[in-house]
């Protein structure tokens, strides 16, 4: 309620009356699903972001910029890419495509860019709007060597963005769908119109001058994708990949050098130690008064049984500072912030009682944005889960926790916290129309 949503419209291609070339007649308008996401994608050229605000507007997924081409990084990129989850928007990265220039070192600075792929996140796309001066054989086997380089490093397709005019006159029509197609057409029409040998669409760019709460920008980019919010889920990363551990229904422990903890933002600024904390570990950074985190600590979660949990937090003395310790927790029914003073308790102190569903797309995180005046150490240690509904049913929750589901490659260890016992633990898109090419430069360095 109260949301601004407004849809610009700009007629272009078959709309504007336009002649046709070929491979445009071969073209098909194709409509998507019955039921649709509205989403946004943002670039420097978005002056702010709120996204838990941006998020209240209906705005369920994001695609991030991280570059154009390897000499033009996205100054936003560090701020968007770690706030849009936090909130709880489901994420994707996204680079515009410099043909003439390295295709490996574009797609690795792509993935470099992005750190760990974590659970929830969307596949990178290639955003191609120019031939940047090559021919069309050139540009294609510039994209497939982006294509392969990347899909062997996340092990699926990435997306592709793409134009109904600008795939056949900068590819000659090649044929990449394997790849999902996002498909850039802003029309009034119901459905866009989408190039060959594509048959069908999964995300639609219908227009550049939208505007949604929290979002600050004259251009901004719309979004929708075809279908559900679930099964926009079930498309995202680590959805049909084995988790890295599971919390098993009794409880269990997820310390920060288990698999499933991912330190994140820049690493010169996340110092481990081992002199401290739960196994004598922990990653600290200086907290900020930044409106976004740059580095954070992510918890990423999939139980054996859908519960409420009792959640606590280790804080060792030692390293912990901050007062105002900010978690927020994605849950399969939304996301909530938890604060707590880090010092308050030298040990677990409690996060709360908190309902999460059985598998996985949910995490605790943790930012460096704490809003405290002065640098204090902010720590990121073990994650202590113990189920209250099967408390006194004989489980053992408050004493043994259960044989748990650590296999070796799991990263979760079951709850030991035996009473009297210490607890241990395992260790703005193309314009798509026939005169592109003499729009390249004016919109290229937008996307």
């Amino acid at each position: 309620m109260g949301t601004r949503l407004w849809l610009g419209v700009v007629l272009v291609g078959a709309c504007s009356g336009e002649p046709h070339t070929s491979s445009v007649d071969q073209a098909a308008t194709v409509c998507g699903s019955a039921s649709t996401v509205n989403g946004i994608d943002v670039s420097e050229y978005d002056d702010a972001v709120d996204w838990p605000t941006a998020k209240a507007a209906g705005i369920s997924f994001a695609f991030v910029r991280v570059s154009d081409g390897l000499d033009f990084p996205d100054t936003k990129f560090s701020e968007y890419w770690p706030g849009a989850r936090a909130a709880g928007v489901i994420r994707g990265a996204y680079q515009y495509f410099e043909p003439s220039q390295d295709p490996i070192q574009q797609a690795d600075m792509l993935l470099s860019s992005m750190g760990t792929v974590m659970p929830g996140d969307l596949p990178p796309v290639l955003d191609l709007e120019t031939a940047d001066g090559l021919s069309t054989s050139a540009v294609v086997t510039a994209v497939q060597a982006w294509v392969g380089e990347v899909s062997a490093a996340i092990g699926r397709p990435p997306i592709i963005y793409a134009g109904l005019y600008s795939w056949p006159e900068l590819t000659g029509g090649a044929d990449l769908t394997t790849s999902p197609l996002w498909i850039a057409q802003y029309t009034t029409a119901a459905c866009p119109d989408i190039p060959d040998p594509w048959t069908s669409w999964l995300f639609w760019q219908h227009s550049d001058t939208g505007v949604v709460d929290g979002v600050t920008s004259s251009q901004l980019d719309l979004d929708v994708f075809s279908g559900t919010l679930d099964q926009l889920t079930g498309f995202t990363m680590g959805s049909d990949a084995a988790p890295c551990g599971v919390i098993d229904a009794s409880g269990g422990t997820i310390d920060d050098s288990d698999a499933c903890f991912i330190p994140g933002g820049p690493s010169a600024y996340m110092r481990h130690v081992t002199d401290a904390g739960y196994d004598d570990t922990l990653y600290w950074t200086h907290t900020t008064q930044a409106t976004e985190q740059a580095n954070y600590g992510e918890w990423d979660l999939d139980f054996a049984a859908a519960g409420t949990y009792h959640v606590e937090a280790y804080t060792a003395a030692a390293y912990a500072q901050s007062k105002t310790a900010d978690y927020h927790v994605q849950t399969a029914s939304g996301m909530q912030s938890l604060t707590i003073d880090q010092t308050a308790v030298d040990g677990w102190q409690p996060l709360g009682d908190i309902a999460f569903g059985s598998g996985g797309n949910q995490w605790i995180q943790l930012g460096d944005n704490t809003g405290e005046a002065t640098q204090e150490q902010l720590v990121f240690d073990a994650i202590r889960f113990t189920n209250l509904d099967l408390a006194g049913s004989g489980s053992g929750v408050g004493g043994d926790g259960g044989s748990g589901s650590d296999d070796g490659g799991g990263g979760v260890t079951p709850n030991k916290a035996a009473a009297g016992c210490s607890t241990t633990g395992t260790g703005g898109g193309g314009l798509v129309v026939p005169l592109f090419a003499l729009l390249a430069l004016a919109r290229r360095r937008r996307r």
